[in-house]
């Protein structure tokens, strides 16, 4: 029985603790003698062991009777003596209906609960988080975990898994589903790519479901959920999370302990993961009771809320946020999976849009022609580009080349490297934010006649506006327009 689960192992309800209780009376009598409450000790009580404490339990464990455990302790080496005979209301006068606090904890209470030991190794963590760029980094882990923590919560109760796992989030990723490591793990729960594939999670070209917080979430919690079926510790669980399962089963072999803390002790478990348990309590600890940490300050970013649309194909952000009349930023903060920046070719999918925005986003998209959905352009590398030559040669700028492809290196291209171009939408919109008279909108609002083909998503994007701005200023309660409509645009 590993150290952090000794202490429950034998809890059961409140039908089951009596004959533990009855074979620890003159245990407890002696405690009761010795706190000056009054009641004498029942009977002079011998000295308990570590090997009688674990007969006991695991003989309460497998259901025995009072004989059962009189036995146990016997065995163990007569360390416990039985109480000639004290009747339930005598015992329920001296030490109350339950004295173990047992009834109240579920029987398997280890697997709802990471135990918050604390020792040098954890107090380390509890001073780096709390003091200088650490105290500022931790800061912003408590703002971002206003954002995910209630979901975290939810799907951990749901899953019968502790609701503390959501600070496994915190150590893994600083609570950002955009954060990516050297070992290329990626999002808020740092899955690599293999393990991420084996939970559910998409991993293409156009989609990384590691991104996704709420499909991630599920993911890591079926993960833990396995590492601790696995090794009835979550302090292993952990350690298997970050390691592997492999390696730290191979170091129970070696060391011929399954205690976290003993693994560590004889350094079996990489530096990491040796301080990834500690952290993951230190971050606990302080999460629980901010304020007593120097963070009741701290205001959490609020929950994220949404409406889900269908996007039947290829759409870029641009477009799918004016067609939701939101921002860029915005749709990207709500669906980070989109790693290019557009939605999957060919494939209709689920996309974030703000809360009380899915109609009129519904109502936009059908406007828009199949061919104006996408505002950007694929490119193969050839032999001697640079960034500067592609970007010059699209009409766009190095920095939006490298935004639209994770930050690409210009030193490190690569010959039949896909690049995705974003296709200079400004230019486009200066180009054509012209009337029919040649009058520019920088002069002021020009009247514009709707002619055969037109939408208002063609026209907002032929004069650089938006639908939602061109029905505010024309008094339009529908997007439906007609040829020989006369429209304001202004910008």
């Amino acid at each position: 029985m590993t150290r952090e689960n000794a202490k429950y192992g034998a809890a059961s309800r409140r039908t089951a603790w009596m004959p533990l209780v009855l074979a620890l009376s003159p245990l407890l009598g002696a405690c009761a003698g010795l706190s000056g409450g009054g009641a004498p000790p029942l009977k002079d009580s011998p000295v308990v062991t570590e090997a009688d404490e674990k007969a006991i339990a695991e003989a309460v464990a497998a259901g025995v009777d009072s004989a059962g455990v009189e036995e146990a302790a016997t065995d163990a080496g007569d360390a416990v003596e039985t109480l000639a005979g004290p009747s339930r209301r005598e015992f329920y006068a001296l030490f109350g209906d339950d004295p173990l606090g047992l009834s109240r904890r579920p029987v398997n209470a280890a697997r709802y609960e990471i135990p918050l030991e604390m020792n040098d190794q954890v107090q380390r963590w509890i001073d780096f988080f709390t003091t200088g760029d650490g105290g500022a980094r931790f800061r912003l882990y408590l703002e971002r975990a206003g954002r995910f923590e209630g979901m975290i919560r939810e799907r951990a109760r749901a899953a019968g898994l502790p609701e503390d796992l959501l600070y496994l989030a915190m150590i893994e990723s600083g609570m950002n589903p955009n954060a990516y490591s050297r070992a290329r793990a990626v999002g808020m729960w740092q899955f690599i790519a293999s393990t991420g594939r084996t939970y559910g999670l998409h991993i293409d070209y156009w989609l990384d479901e590691r991104r996704d917080p709420f499909l991630a979430t599920d993911a890591a919690i079926a993960h833990l959920g396995d590492l601790y079926e696995r090794f009835g510790s979550w302090y292993l669980a952990a350690a298997a999370y970050n390691a592997g399962a492999g390696r730290v089963s191979r170091g129970i072999r070696r060391v011929g302990s399954d205690d976290f803390w003993d693994l560590s002790d004889a350094r079996v478990l990489r530096s990491e993961t040796r301080n990834y348990v500690p952290k993951l309590l230190a971050a606990a600890t302080i999460a629980r009771n901010p304020g007593a940490y120097g963070f009741g300050d701290v205001e959490p970013q609020q929950p994220l809320e949404f409406d889900v649309v269908q996007v039947p194909n290829a759409t870029s952000f641009d477009v799918l946020a004016e067609a939701a009349g939101t921002t860029e930023d915005e749709i990207e903060a709500l669906n980070p999976q989109f790693i290019r920046k557009v939605t999957p070719p060919k494939q209709s999918v689920e996309v974030r849009v703000p809360v009380g925005q899915a109609a009129t986003f519904t109502t936009a998209y059908a406007q828009i022609p199949p061919d104006q959905r996408v505002t950007w352009l694929e490119h193969r590398v050839t032999r001697g580009q640079t960034l500067g030559a592609i970007a010059g040669r699209y009409g766009t700028s190095v920095s939006a080349i490298r935004a639209a492809n994770d930050n690409v290196n210009p030193r490190r291209l690569q010959i039949g490297q896909r690049l995705v171009i974003p296709r200079g939408r400004g230019s486009r919109v200066a180009s054509n934010a012209m009337s029919a008279s040649g009058r520019s909108l920088e002069d002021g609002p020009v009247t514009v006649t709707v002619r055969h083909g037109d939408t208002l998503w063609t026209i907002a994007r032929r004069y650089g506006t938006s639908t939602g701005q061109l029905m505010a200023y024309n008094g339009l309660n529908s997007s439906v327009i007609h040829p020989g409509d006369r429209l304001t645009v202004r910008r």
